[in-house]
């Protein structure tokens, strides 16, 4: 049976012809809009590539559909996260599975520094007071000497340490495992809680995983200095949302800049978007032209392979 690629009609229409001129005799089953596919399309689809412009208005539709085709053999994600159950379920299923892991790391790296250096320079206060029409003069706190820890180290975390390191703070990694050849002080996933007692700043960019699920607790936050800057860019249930909230509240933390929250979207009513030492964006920090050109790269590079029977980059295996 040959091959039938299952994708949007908007990325067929941007990229079909980069498709064929990788893989001549791949055909293409289209979704369109949300509408139904039908049986006979679905039995004839043995890839799937789930791209950026179905995420998140059409994602439903695409990944329902994804999973009713019988003969899927390979699913790739434009996502580096794969923590959702429907990722889990395609492996069960049979398909490999691979992501985009690396195509976002950039966007989302200088998300995390632009929090920082927000906090640092006081950016929400400045805000509200521009819109009071209020001259309020105030001192910044520098990031320069600042020890920066970074819980994973992944392609998010490197780049992190990396910015971090040019904005002259001090680096310390903290990773599962350490392997020796980091560029700076590192320490295992267990002592994150010694390696954030003297920091001026944590971000957090670690999956998540039955490991990592609540990791940042009350004790944690407790551990931290009550000036530092928390920055969270993995998963919202990586934290104790509840803790993470009381501690901004009653000035136990000096700050944080939230890109993922517990639940998404967060409700209106829901007291963190009311702080006043808090900036959240709408888990968009990775949402850059250049990250679905570069996801877009992923699948059109693992594509050629497929073809020519190499081993896939950035494949998971099962659980």
């Amino acid at each position: 049976m040959s091959d039938v690629l299952f994708c949007t009609d908007t990325f067929w229409g941007q990229h079909g012809a980069e498709v064929s001129a990788i893989a001549p005799g791949l055909e293409p089953v289209l979704l369109v809009g949300d509408e139904h596919v039908s049986d006979d399309d679905l039995a004839r689809v043995t890839i799937a590539f789930f791209s950026h412009d179905a995420w998140p208005e059409r994602a439903r539709a695409f990944i329902g559909t994804a999973l009713r085709c019988p003969h899927l053999a390979w699913f790739h994600t434009m996502s580096a996260g794969i923590d959702s159950p429907v990722f889990s379920t395609i492996v069960d299923n049979g398909a490999r599975l691979t992501t985009s892991s690396g195509a976002s790391a950039k966007p989302i790296a200088r998300t995390a520094v632009m929090y920082l250096l927000a906090l640092a320079r006081g950016l929400p206060r400045m805000i509200r007071a521009q819109q009071r029409g209020a001259w309020e003069w105030q001192t910044w706190r520098e990031l320069e000497g600042q020890r920066l820890v970074v819980a994973g180290y992944g392609p998010i975390g490197r780049e992190v340490v990396r910015l971090g390191a040019c904005f002259g703070m001090e680096p310390v990694i903290v990773r599962r495992a350490v392997r020796g050849d980091e560029p700076w002080p590192t320490h295992p996933l267990r002592a994150l809680a010694e390696a954030v007692a003297d920091a001026g700043a944590v971000v957090i960019a670690l999956p998540l995983n039955d490991d990592t699920r609540g990791l940042v607790s009350a004790e944690l936050l407790a551990a931290m200095r009550p000036d530092a800057f928390f920055v969270n860019v993995g998963r919202g249930e990586l934290v104790d949302q509840q803790a993470l909230t009381a501690a901004l509240a009653a000035g136990r933390l000096g700050g944080a800049g939230l890109d993922v929250t517990t639940p998404e979207p967060l409700p209106s009513d829901d007291p963190l978007w009311r702080l006043p030492n808090v900036i959240i964006t709408p888990h968009n920090s990775g949402s850059t032209d250049g990250t679905r050109r570069r996801s877009v790269e992923a699948f059109l590079s693992n594509l050629a392979r497929w073809e020519s029977g190499e081993a896939l980059v950035n494949e998971v295996g099962p659980s």
